[in-house]
């Protein structure tokens, strides 16, 4: 399927130093489809929904693939939406399953599953807490009649360097009131884990990384965290491409990651 965000050619990248303040970027504030890479934003706000009980550890919820858009309608995931290892339908799965699978295999379910528990207000209150003021989530993946709407969900290089660095430091907000160690933890693990990372495989080998991508077809973005998350020498690298294939996309992240990581680190 063609995305009408994928029709002109873009790349656009952000690194962040230790403290996710800028340090190098080309047009770190050009706007993209967000693809998968709002789920970083989804991942914010169930940690703040863990920390405050308004998601808890030890729920499961009935696994689904039907959710209720933003015209009060039912819709239903479908063909490249699809998860092939998300449980059968109504198998309990524990709040913990669904953030390991938005994260590490980018499961569409788990992420409107989540969605749905948080809600988005609580989404757009994260953003808006770190000043995140260019991403948009507008809607749940999969709901045409809310892309119909011209509702969307958007970011931009900047923006994905500001909530990496949030999610990998495990900080709510600009009053720096911790999640705590163990879902900072957790959060860093299933990063770690992502199964596709443009980004990290360009890396040397041994360098610690994490990293959520996102794609679709003309779309490629990923960002990642280089180093270990708190230590003085660690950044933070955002790239952002539309218009290419995804085998181009790939080959332009992997010299950006190259020229970039090779520059002396500045904390």
């Amino acid at each position: 399927m063609e995305n009408p965000h994928a029709r002109s050619v873009s790349i656009s990248f952000a690194v962040g130093n230790a403290r996710g303040e800028l340090l190098a970027g080309h047009r770190p504030d050009a706007q993209y489809y967000a693809a998968s890479t709002m789920k970083l934003a989804v991942l914010l706000a169930a940690g703040r929904g863990l920390k405050v009980g308004t998601l808890d550890w030890t729920a499961t919820y009935p696994s689904t693939r039907t959710f209720t858009g933003v015209d009060g309608h039912p819709f239903r995931l479908t063909g490249d939406h699809l998860d092939p290892e998300f449980p059968p339908e109504s198998t309990p799965v524990p709040v913990t399953d669904l953030l390991e699978a938005m994260i590490s295999r980018s499961s569409n379910e788990a992420t409107n599953m989540l969605m749905r528990e948080v809600g988005l207000p609580a989404i757009e209150g994260v953003l808006r807490d770190f000043g995140v003021n260019s991403t948009r989530i507008e809607r749940l993946i999969g709901d045409e009649a809310a892309e119909q709407r011209g509702l969307s969900n958007i970011t931009t290089a900047r923006d994905l360097v500001t909530l990496m660095h949030a999610t990998a430091n495990g900080w709510e907000g600009p009053c720096a009131t911790s999640l705590g160690l163990e879902t900072t933890r957790f959060f860093q693990e299933i990063l770690k884990a992502q199964r596709t990372a443009p980004i990290g495989r360009a890396l040397p080998a041994g360098t610690v990384w994490g990293s959520k991508s996102g794609e679709v077809p003309g779309i490629r973005h990923d960002v990642a965290f280089v180093g270990d998350p708190g230590a003085k020498d660690c950044q933070y690298l955002s790239i952002c491409t539309r218009g290419y294939t995804e085998e181009a996309a790939d080959e332009a992240i992997a010299a950006l990651v190259t020229a970039l990581m090779s520059r002396p680190r500045s904390s």
